[in-house]
């Protein structure tokens, strides 16, 4: 899976939790990539732990402690980069 698709699935599934975000449509050059999840977007650890557990259901994947928005994945950009390097590690299954 190319970096561009995890991308695009990732900030769809942020919109969609995390209403704080605007939509694509809606402001195109918005910087999702360097835009900090905590406290920037949100500071509900709720909404953390919803969202984590909704990529790990997407991507197939387990964030083991290493949660978004945490000191490790400030950003969307380091969520994606996370994500992307899980999905294409050898050892995926």
């Amino acid at each position: 899976m190319d970096r561009k698709r995890v991308a695009d699935e990732v900030i769809e599934l942020l919109c969609a939790k995390l209403l704080t975000l605007p939509l694509p449509v809606d402001d195109p050059d918005f910087d999702y990539e360097g835009q900090q999840l905590c406290p920037d977007i949100t500071d509900n650890e709720l909404d953390i732990a919803e969202v984590a557990m909704d990529l790990e259901d997407a991507f197939d994947i387990q964030f083991k402690g290493t949660l978004p928005g945490g000191e490790e994945l400030p950003t969307i950009g380091d969520v994606i980069t996370f994500i992307y390097d899980r999905v294409n590690s050898p050892d995926a299954v």
